[in-house]
């Protein structure tokens, strides 16, 4: 599958110019058309804003604030995809649903991830990385991490798994997996498994034109969440790709804390699919 459409999660957040920036550049790779979906409601508020009065009260002034702000943040957006073809709107509401309605005709879609927010300072009133798990799209979580000017997709590391989650995950990201510098297929598995659980998928991209690498770790107890993020630390990659596993009760408790886990902890961009 090709990437045509881009759609483009932007609010009056202090990181939404690095998700301009990475949209801005995956533009001019694919040759896509970004679709820049403005959500004047806030993502989140302090946490002394306690109480029903005073919760209202901010979100109303923040979105206020938030409408203002659009002109600005509209300005910054044609001046960094001058070039590129793009759509602009604002909207108010539920930053995942709206994001949902339209990632149906979107190829990719970009969001930051939500996390928790720091030191705990701040209460989550909407979070855009639970998109993944919302719509067949394939979504770009960027951490805060993530600055502009920063590599993304020289060194990508695929979490495998034989799910129809990762199976997606992996089918969604050949545009990245055919553009990479070094591909790793990571496999994970239980004390005394026998076989390789990553062959089958490595013939499989190379006769896409994909030459892959494999890392077989056996999981002796712990969080798999935790080992997937170390060993991208540990081999220097520069996009993570994987499955997003939710909804399901028996697939949340099997899988689902691995991605919980990713989503908290992330510290390099992830692309993820349901």
């Amino acid at each position: 599958m090709s990437i045509k459409t881009i759609l483009l999660h932007m609010a009056n957040d202090d990181r939404h110019a690095a998700r301009l920036e990475a949209a801005v550049a995956l533009a001019k790779r694919f040759d896509a058309f970004v679709e820049v979906l403005y959500v004047a409601t806030p993502v989140s508020m302090p946490a002394a804003a306690t109480g029903r009065a005073a919760s209202y009260g901010y979100i109303a002034e923040a979105t206020a604030i938030a409408h203002e702000r659009a002109e600005q943040i509209e300005r910054e957006v044609r001046q960094a995809l001058a070039g590129c073809s793009f759509s602009w709107t604002v909207e108010e509401g539920d930053h995942v649903a709206l994001l949902a309605e339209r990632a149906t005709y979107a190829d990719l879609a970009i969001v930051a991830q939500s996390g928790a927010e720091e030191g705990g300072e701040r209460i989550a009133l909407h979070v855009p990385d639970r998109l993944p798990l919302e719509t067949a799209c394939p979504t770009l979580v960027l951490p805060p991490a993530f600055k502009a000017g920063m590599t993304m997709g020289e060194h990508v590391l695929v979490a495998w798994k034989n799910t129809r989650e990762s199976t997606h995950a992996v089918r969604n990201a050949m545009p990245f997996l055919q553009a990479a510098t070094k591909v790793t297929v990571l496999t994970i598995d239980p004390p005394n498994h026998r076989g390789d659980s990553g062959r089958d998928l490595m013939v499989w991209l190379e006769r896409h034109g994909v030459r892959s690498h494999h890392q077989a770790n056996i999981a002796h107890g712990g969080d798999v969440g935790d080992l997937i993020l170390t060993c991208a630390a540990d081999l220097g990659a520069d996009l993570l790709v994987m499955g997003a596993y939710g909804h399901s009760r028996l697939r949340e408790m099997v899988l689902g804390g691995a991605t919980r886990t990713v989503l908290a902890k992330l510290h390099l961009p992830a692309l993820m699919s349901h």
